[in-house]
């Protein structure tokens, strides 16, 4: 009886303590003023000291759950924010548009940068996903708790009322920072904290696409540099537990299609697909950069926001297609209905249909990067994963049907409209294997599995060919941010080894006897001598442990010299060799921890392996506090 006492007791601590443990995680905003008295409960300690009652693995696995459900009910609210902006603004659809409609991505975009400027009170919002890799590789994968709401907000209001981008970006950042923000408070490694941010953004990829194998796979492409075997099991089940989760609330997927048979007389085809969506990859990489680039530095956000919102809705009016995100476009290509809207263009033209359903949707394509471009650098939220599936579906469309219309063969247009989407996806993001498995899992199937992997792949090389930088790491590269070792090597590139000589050593010439040695060790604090002649050229290395054999055998005094006892140098710099070349002589001799420095053929001094380090460590250490205060 008083066994079973004890154990309710127990269960009430431990009840007790998990849902102090959810009240605490799920305090994002680490300035919470309760903060200080949450650490004093017991959910504190069993954080710190949960490997005693719970392994590492399934404790990650547990955390994962928890960040893919928080993910995946922000990717909720965030379609249903879009589906009731649009509702109470204009409803409208492509094959709807009016002149009025010009303005309203304008007031989305304004909307969207007054909400950051004077109701979250910051100058500037983080967008994109080249931000969550910096801070993957740069900041320890720590992401600010503002971004665990913001960009629900500020897409919402770009998308709802028009803007011509995708959500995807947005809810990845949210289930990144969502996930960084939950394993700040779980004491756990970097390494760690990093695969819980993949869960989060992993979790919202997969709550808006439905496509929870591509969500992982998209993680470890673009936003994991490293990962193990491990990692993969949080991943899958955060992943599919968005996916379910979002299954709850939304059957089915945004993008409608059953795949079609195909066969493999149309595979050159496909490689010509291929060629061309690589191409239309490389224009939207390089345009949207270019358009960033020039208008990112205006000062006059709200005359920005007014000026290239318009710029936006123009377009849109001319080119209804390019309204939204793109998916009511899609859908209507895979549905057959695209013909009937461009019958209704035709009928009040004078142009043949063929010609102007071609030069319709090549302009469309051309200026959707444009579109998206100025949504984003305006002041708008949003992500290039819908426009790079748009222009996938027009590419595919449009080349099918030319060579149908051609006469050389007949192809199935719809599959070449997926296999275009995967495409352009595949090579914007530099990510072919998501684009693969994406569209193959919307599709319903892996039917077209063959002729997704062939323009896939095309692409993406096409792609690296034209432009080496996906689009996330377009914008790192431009800032010197891309590639660690690159940084590393420019920044160590820039200081000599004069910055870390070392002077203060005791040099004998080759002639000295051991007696002069010994007598001069009580000068010098080191444990290597250079040996050098009369007009300062080094020619050996003498260290105290050469020493050590003879220096207790007074009667070889006299008759040992310096030069019976010291050691080839190993290796030796240059006084003008920059810290970039240092590196690589101690890299390529592990053993050696005091490097030989001359200059012009004369001795200069030393550079040891540790100093070298320090200075390293200083250097690393303020690029990265430089690059935060940017």
């Amino acid at each position: 009886m008083q066994e079973k006492d004890k154990n309710k007791v127990r269960n009430r601590k431990a009840a007790n303590q998990c849902l102090k443990f959810v009240t605490f995680v799920l305090l994002m905003d680490p300035k919470v003023k309760h903060i200080r008295f949450l650490l004093k409960y017991p959910a504190y300690k069993f954080f710190k000291n949960r490997s005693k009652y719970i392994s590492n693995q399934n404790f990650l696995i547990i955390a994962s759950v928890l960040i893919a459900i928080v993910s995946s009910i922000a990717a909720i609210i965030l379609k249903g924010l879009i589906h009731y902006i649009e509702g109470i603004s204009f409803n409208a659809k492509f094959i709807e548009l009016q002149y009025k409609n010009v303005f309203f991505p304008a007031i989305g975009i304004l909307l969207s940068l007054l909400f950051i400027k004077y109701i979250l009170r910051i100058p500037a919002l983080e967008k994109g996903l080249a931000s969550i890799i910096y801070k993957v590789n740069y900041k320890h994968g720590d992401i600010e708790g503002h971004h665990t709401y913001v960009h629900l907000i500020t897409s919402a209001l770009t998308v709802g009322f028009g803007g011509s981008v995708g959500v995807e970006a947005p809810i990845a950042i949210t289930g990144a920072a969502i996930g960084s923000n939950v394993s700040k408070r779980l004491f756990v490694s970097q390494q760690e904290k990093n695969l819980l941010l993949a869960c989060g953004a992993s979790a919202g990829i997969s709550a808006i696409f439905n496509c929870p194998i591509a969500a992982v796979i998209f993680s470890l492409e673009v936003i994991l540099s490293r990962v193990s075997v491990a990692s993969f099991i949080p991943l899958l089940i955060a992943s599919a537990t968005a996916a379910l989760i979002n299954g709850i609330f939304y059957k089915g997927s945004l993008i409608h299609f059953q795949a079609n048979g195909w066969i493999v007389s149309a595979i050159p085809f496909y490689v010509v697909l291929g060629i061309l969506s690589g191409l239309v990859s490389a224009y939207t990489i390089l345009s949207i950069h270019a358009i960033e680039n020039r208008f990112g530095n205006v000062k006059q956000k709200i005359n920005k926001a007014i000026f290239q919102g318009g710029i936006v809705g123009l377009l849109i009016f001319v080119f209804p297609l390019l309204y939204g995100e793109g998916y009511a476009v899609i859908n209507t290509i895979l549905s057959g209905g695209i013909d009937t809207y461009m019958e209704k263009i035709a009928f009040q033209s004078s142009f043949s249909y063929n010609f102007l359903f071609i030069g319709f949707l090549f302009f469309t394509l051309l200026f959707k990067p444009i579109a998206a471009a100025f949504t984003v650098s305006s002041g708008g939220n949003g992500g290039v994963f819908a426009p790079s599936l748009f222009s996938g579906a027009i590419i595919g469309l449009l080349f099918s049907r030319i060579i149908n219309l051609s006469g050389f063969a007949e192809l199935n247009e719809l599959n070449f409209v997926v296999c275009g989407m995967a495409g352009v996806l595949s090579g914007v993001l530099s990510a072919p294997l998501t684009g693969i498995f994406m569209i193959a899992e919307v599709s319903g199937g892996y039917g077209m599995f063959v002729p997704l992997m062939i323009v896939s792949a095309v692409s993406f090389f096409v792609t690296r060919f034209i432009e080496p930088n996906s689009i996330y790491t377009k914008r790192l590269a431009a800032l010197g941010l891309l590639g660690h070792q690159n940084k590393e090597k420019e920044i160590l590139s820039k200081f000599s080894i004069r910055s870390i000589l070392e002077t203060d050593f005791k040099s004998y010439y080759p002639d000295q006897s051991l007696r002069e040695i010994t007598e001069g060790l009580q000068e010098s604090k080191r444990n290597v001598y250079p040996i050098i002649t009369r007009n300062k050229r080094l020619v050996g290395i003498l260290t105290l442990e050469d020493l050590k054999q003879v220096i207790f055998k007074p009667e070889l005094y006299d008759k040992i010299k310096a030069k019976d006892l010291m050691q080839q140098v190993p290796a030796e710099a240059d006084l003008d060799y920059s810290l970039d070349e240092v590196m690589k002589i101690f890299d390529g001799n592990e053993s050696l921890w005091n490097l030989p420095v001359t200059h012009k053929g004369r001795y200069a001094g030393f550079v040891s392996k540790s100093s070298f380090l320090n200075k390293y460590k200083t250097l690393m250490q303020e690029q990265v506090n430089q690059e935060g205060e940017k």
